[in-house]
C-alpha cells in the first residue's frame, strides 16, 4: 500500500504549482463553502487550513484508496460527477474545477449544475489546458487518435460558453500552458 500512495504523491508533485497558482488568483474568506473538482492535489487541505469549508467531488471509482482523502485531511469527500451534482441549490460560494472540464462528457449540463449549486454572486474557477500551446495541441491529437472524445476549448471559446451559461468573468494566465477562468454567477 505504501508504494501506491508514494507513487501517487510523486505523480502529484508537479500539481503543487497548480495549487500555488490557484491560491494566488482566487479570493477566499473564512467559512466559505468551496467545492473542489478534478486534479486538486493538496488544494483542499490548504484551503481548509485557511478557514474554508471544503467539499471534494470524487469522480473516480475509488475502491481501496481514495487519494482525495489521503492528501486532503479534514475535507468532506462526496462521490459524484460534474453533470449531476448531489448538492442543494445555492449551497456553495465557490466551485473550483481543475484540469477536468475538458474531460467532462456533457459540458453544458455540467455548467448548468455548477450554476445551480452556486449562491448568487458565487464564483466558478476553471483551470484547464490552453489550446494555444503546441504541447496541448499534440495531447489533443493523441487523444483523438486513441478514440477519446474530449472537447478542448480555446480560451476565447470558453469565455463565450460560460457567458452563454450566465457567468461573467475573466481569464488569468492566458499565456501559460494552463489558463484560469474566474467567473461570477449572475441572475
Amino acid at each position: 500500500m505504501k508504494s501506491v500512495v508514494q507513487w501517487n504523491y510523486e505523480a502529484n508533485y508537479f500539481a503543487q504549482d497548480t495549487v500555488e497558482d490557484i491560491l494566488n488568483v482566487i479570493k477566499y474568506e473564512m467559512g466559505e463553502r468551496i467545492l473542489l473538482v478534478g486534479n486538486i492535489g493538496t488544494l483542499g487541505k490548504r484551503l481548509r487550513m485557511l478557514g474554508a469549508n471544503v467539499t471534494i467531488l470524487e469522480d473516480s471509482a475509488y475502491q481501496d484508496i481514495c487519494y482525495s482523502l489521503i492528501h486532503n485531511e479534514n475535507c468532506s469527500v462526496v462521490k459524484g460527477c460534474l453533470e449531476l451534482l448531489p448538492f442543494e441549490d445555492g449551497f456553495f460560494d465557490k466551485v473550483i474545477v481543475l484540469n477536468q472540464f475538458n474531460y467532462t462528457h456533457n459540458q453544458k449540463k455540467a455548467l448548468k449544475e455548477i450554476y445551480r449549486v452556486l449562491k448568487l454572486r458565487g464564483e466558478v474557477v476553471l483551470q484547464d489546458s490552453n489550446l494555444h500551446k503546441f504541447k496541448v495541441k499534440l495531447k489533443k491529437f493523441k487523444h483523438r487518435v486513441c478514440g477519446e472524445r474530449i472537447k478542448y476549448y480555446y480560451p476565447h471559446e470558453l469565455i463565450k460558453t460560460l457567458e452563454h451559461s450566465k457567468f461573467k468573468g475573466i481569464l488569468e494566465n492566458k499565456d501559460c500552458e494552463k489558463y484560469i477562468y474566474i467567473g461570477m454567477k449572475n441572475d
